[in-house]
């Protein structure tokens, strides 16, 4: 494999494709599994959600590559198995309506309403996993950190980092977030005066997003390019998405035995983003030192 791939900008760029390609193919994993399994989903979500978990347990104690694209995997098929269908599941048991009064012609779908009303713990994992977190490495939380005058100072360079853990919390939690971000948007601004607030916040979002994909550019490893590459990509994703919440296109993702070719190339570039970052040789000291060890 070409070695220029694993050198900047094509690193970043790499990890970018597959943080991104996460959120179209985790829509088309939720209509499969809706399609495949009908009556007996909820099972199978809760056996994917444990597939997750055990990938990412089993790179807990794996180099620092390995540990970030299976912790990125992990992660996906949890959002997917635990959440996704989570709020589908207890919109259902408890007959959950599309919002009962539209406001201003926006009526969430009843799993949207669930997700929703998680707001409130996801912003205290949120303070209590990142703001209150003193040896945070999230460029994120410390931006805040600096900018609020609550610096807790230079992370302890000792301190071990499980990065499977890392990446999979960084997949749920930015997508998380995200759809919190722009479900409330479109609650608060759908009509009236309110697209136009949609609109800025949406230029807003764009011009974040652009700035986060050159940060992808300049990276140089393959590790951290797919851990900033993930939180990068589903941000872009807002960006890309958002306009077919107001008619611009069809949101094909949601179509898979509509689009079974546009929904095939997204996979078949997704697991080959997983396999170039899998495949990534090792640094020529990394090999030595490796061969003296065996």
């Amino acid at each position: 494999m070409s070695s220029a791939l694993y050198r900047k900008p094509l690193v970043g760029l790499l990890g970018l494709m597959v943080g991104f390609l996460t959120q179209p193919l985790g829509h088309t994993a939720y209509k499969v599994m809706e399609a495949v399994f009908a009556e007996s989903v909820y099972p199978a979500a809760v056996v994917v959600g444990i597939v997750g978990f055990v990938i990412v347990w089993r790179g807990l104690k794996q180099d620092e590559l390995k540990a970030t694209w299976m912790g990125m995997l992990g992660g996906w098929l949890i959002w997917i198995g635990w959440f996704e269908y989570a709020f589908k599941f207890f919109s259902v048991l408890y007959a959950m309506p599309s919002f009962p009064v539209e406001v201003d012609g926006y009526a969430a779908a009843p799993q949207a309403n669930m997700l929703q009303a998680t707001v409130t713990i996801m912003f205290a994992i949120l303070l209590l996993y990142g703001v209150f977190n003193l040896q945070t490495k999230c460029n994120f939380m410390r931006f805040f950190h600096r900018n609020l005058r609550f610096s807790p100072g230079m992370p302890t360079p000792e301190n071990h980092r499980s990065f499977a853990r890392i990446t999979a919390m960084e997949v749920i939690f930015v997508t998380w977030f995200c759809y919190q971000f722009w479900l409330y948007m479109i609650y608060f601004g759908t009509r009236g005066t309110g697209v136009q607030i949609v609109m800025a916040t949406y230029l807003a979002w764009s011009a974040w997003a652009a700035y986060l994909v050159y940060k992808c550019t300049q990276q140089v490893r393959m590790a951290p390019a797919l851990r900033y590459g993930v939180g990068a990509g589903i941000v872009l994703w807002g960006s890309a998405e958002m306009p077919a919440h107001f008619g611009a296109y069809r949101e094909y993702w949601l179509y898979p035995l509509e689009y079974p070719i546009f929904n095939a190339v997204l996979t078949v570039l997704f697991v080959a983003g997983i396999v170039a970052i899998a495949r990534r040789p090792l640094p020529q000291s990394a090999a030595k030192s490796a061969g003296l060890n065996t």
